[in-house]
């Protein structure tokens, strides 16, 4: 049987940086294949090469035989392959049944194509939560309508880049239960996430990658029995259960821990600082194409807490523990670093700028309102690179250049570390913030408290 999707001798990196040194793999038709590892091993950086959303420097990539060289990644798509992209990434201000339909394309022949109705007869919460905005879901509600989505494109191939990341027991065994009947139907599945024991049952073939190479590939009950590997690459016992630590482990995100770890820390605040930008983008649109009213209220929250959480929680985090130590161990992000650092500079004045404009707003007419929204269209353009930068860019520098000793030392230092959230030693502080911006705004943060009216 001739394979689907081939990746051979893959090298693929961002800019200077190279991550990928010659990955080979390959999946049937039909077949569900993984894609394992510790984080920062290159897994994404992969898929994103498949995707064409980075240029390889070297391999080839082959669909059905034919290479996908030089290909723009809406054609690749179109070829049969649909994307669950880290993060969900749903759009915002489309509602749910606009997420799933906006997308939605035939372009094979097949006797049971993916509708609207198949995709809620697989997530009936999905139907029920239609008109909803897509930032109004809950996390694993996002994830349902991530796959829904690629799903309406009928792809030969979908692919999953972490598939149950920071989602509940419940709503995990959700996920694997509509994939093994999405794999039953004939779809071909490539899927990254961690959690191995779902993985061992669903998966047909496996192939686990270290610094950017694969280091072992082959079928579950020979990855099941093969103890060495686990330990080694996945830090698992044979049941696919987490083996004990025999030294201080690299803290990554997502792990469990009985303290604070940095990155983990700094890729959840990423996640919230998101959600906000997304509500921003949606209440901008909203008063400019819809014909809303131009409410300042909600505008003026979002504001401040882009002024008061990221510039005195967030940035520190970084400035004071990820920046030092990356610069101590490698000059190899320099580059990045002080390109983050003039961002963080550069992202203080335009903050400034952008609240005395919304004052000016308030207080004008027509052509200040326009003036003020093109100026936060900008600046939430800037602040979403700024974000890409420093996950796609810095921190696999980081994983890779500390060794597991560095990071104990950054983790003790910053368990320590005093938060200037907690203005009076008991949590008011940030405990107000979050009120505030909840009460005027419940989709921002991706939840809110029982009591709060919900917005249609």
């Amino acid at each position: 049987m001739s394979a689907l999707l081939e990746v051979k001798g893959l090298e693929a990196g961002y800019g200077r940086s190279q991550v990928l040194f010659g990955i080979d793999l390959e999946v049937q038709p039909g077949q569900c294949a993984t894609l394992l590892g510790r984080n920062g091993m290159g897994k994404t950086t992969t898929l994103k090469s498949i995707l064409g959303l980075i240029v390889p420097m070297r391999g080839e990539l082959l669909w059905k035989g034919q290479s996908l060289a030089g290909r723009a990644p809406h054609q690749i798509a179109r070829l049969g392959i649909g994307l669950v992209p880290e993060g969900r990434q749903v759009f915002p201000n489309l509602t749910v049944r606009e997420n799933l339909v906006a997308t939605a394309a035939l372009r094979r022949a097949t006797a049971h194509p993916w509708t609207l109705e198949r995709v809620h007869a697989l997530f009936p919460r999905l139907a029920e939560r239609g008109r909803n905005f897509g930032n109004q879901l809950s996390g694993g509600e996002q994830q349902m309508l991530a796959i829904g989505r690629a799903l309406m494109t009928n792809p030969e191939l979908l692919i999953l880049d972490e598939a149950t990341e920071g989602l509940s027991p419940l709503i995990r065994n959700e996920i694997w239960n509509a994939l093994a009947q999405i794999q039953s139907e004939g779809t071909a599945i490539l899927i990254v996430d961690k959690n191995l024991v779902p993985l061992l049952k669903l998966a047909n073939r496996h192939h686990v990658v270290e610094k950017g190479k694969v280091v072992w590939a082959g079928n579950s009950e020979a990855l099941r029995g093969d103890k060495s590997a686990l330990q080694r690459y996945l830090s698992v016992d044979g049941h696919g259960a987490q083996a004990p630590a025999t030294a201080p482990a690299a803290p990554m995100p997502d792990e469990q821990a009985t303290g604070p770890t940095l990155l983990d820390s700094l890729y959840r605040e990423h996640r919230t600082i998101t959600a906000v930008l997304d509500t921003f983008s949606h209440m901008l649109r909203g008063m400019a194409e819809d014909g809303r009213d131009f409410d300042a209220r909600p505008l003026h929250a979002i504001l401040h807490y882009l002024d008061l959480f990221p510039e005195q929680h967030h940035h520190p985090k970084e400035e004071d523990f990820l920046f030092p130590a990356i610069r101590a161990r490698t000059g190899e992000a320099d580059a990045i670093l002080e390109r983050l650092s003039q961002q963080h500079r550069r992202g203080t004045q335009a903050l400034q700028e952008l609240q005395a404009e919304l004052g000016r707003a308030e207080q004008g007419q027509a052509e200040q309102r326009r003036s003020f929204g093109s100026l936060a269209r900008t600046f939430v353009d800037r602040y979403r690179e700024h974000l890409r930068v420093e996950e796609d860019e810095l921190m696999p520098i980081a994983r890779r250049a500390l060794s597991a000793a560095e990071w104990a030392v950054i983790e003790e230092k910053f368990s320590q570390r005093p938060d200037p959230l907690v203005l009076d030693g008991h949590g008011q502080g940030g405990d107000m913030l979050v009120r505030r911006i909840l009460e005027l705004l419940p989709a921002p943060l991706g939840y809110a408290p029982a009591t709060a009216p919900q917005r249609t």
